[in-house]
């Protein structure tokens, strides 16, 4: 694994980088042992998730599970589900916020992130993850980072847990910001509003990185993927349907021009429409 660190600093390659590596997918069989002989609390990893076994001094590596596993899924369930307590957690979470304020950006929206509202009535709210504003629109977005389940159960708890949590917290949310757009002039500006200035749309979504019951709604909320939504932002679904024909029996004569999910250009209250209409999906 030496040769997956070839830089062109490192023509040789980095043995201490490969060995990170090695550690990062490998579950050492002999403390796994221990922990359930003990009865010991902690996850046990799944195989997809450290597909190389370790035996005392011996790496075992499964190349039918290596090759053919889906690299990103494994990724982020070993690192947002065995990982879930590692420091770094709370980081990648703002990185993955971050990112999603800059898309929308792109988009011509103003966007607020990790916004504190002052304690109200009904106590503290909570933050607020992102926060963005065009066309008299208002998007409350709630960002979920979590993992692929493996099992009913598991997205069961996952609905009926963190999803439902979700709802309550964005419906306290979506109501300090309705309150704080009228009132607090620092938050309106950020947003490109004036203080007082009457909304068009104030629009709450759930935006998680798993896919599990997706555009179904919680307090009132929609929940969505974030995949979705970068599709939908980016406007390239027709990259879903095999555009090069690669998988099609016989070659396309003639490329098909990609159709947009705005024909008549993009705005706020579209995006809205082709989230809730789930029109990424359209024909797939």
């Amino acid at each position: 694994m030496v040769g997956w660190t070839v830089t062109a600093e490192q023509p040789k390659g980095n043995p201490r980088h490969a060995a990170a590596i090695v550690d990062f997918w490998t579950s050492d069989w002999s403390k796994l042992a221990t922990q359930l002989r003990d009865g010991a609390a902690g996850l046990k990893p799944d195989l997809f998730e450290r597909p190389i076994l370790k035996v005392g001094q011996t790496l075992v590596q499964l190349p039918w599970v290596v090759g053919l596993q889906n690299n990103s899924t494994a990724a982020i369930n070993n690192l947002r589900r065995l990982g879930t307590r590692r420091n770094e957690a709370r980081a990648e979470t703002q990185r993955i916020e971050t990112q999603l304020g800059a898309m929308l950006e792109k988009r011509g929206f103003k966007v607020v992130l990790n916004w504190n509202p002052p304690l109200g009535p009904d106590g503290n709210a909570g933050e607020v993850d992102v926060i963005c504003a065009r066309d008299g629109t208002v998007l409350v977005l709630e960002v979920k980072s979590t993992y692929l389940r493996r099992s009913q159960q598991d997205a069961w708890q996952h609905e009926t847990t963190t999803l439902r949590k979700a709802g309550q917290q964005l419906q306290r949310k979506v109501a300090a910001v309705q309150l704080a757009l009228a009132t607090d002039p620092e938050l309106a500006r950020q947003l490109g509003l004036e203080t007082g200035e009457p909304v068009t749309q104030m629009c709450g979504w759930i935006v998680d990185t798993s896919i599990e019951c997706d555009h179904q709604w919680f307090g009132g909320f929609l929940k969505i993927s974030l995949e979705e939504l970068m599709i939908a932002l980016r406007d390239d679904r027709h990259l879903l349907h095999d555009p090069s024909g690669m998988f099609a029996p016989t070659a396309p004569a003639v490329h098909a021009e990609p159709q947009s999910l705005y024909p008549q250009g993009f705005s706020a209250g579209r995006l809205i429409e082709v989230v809730e209409t789930e029109a990424v999906w359209e024909g797939i």
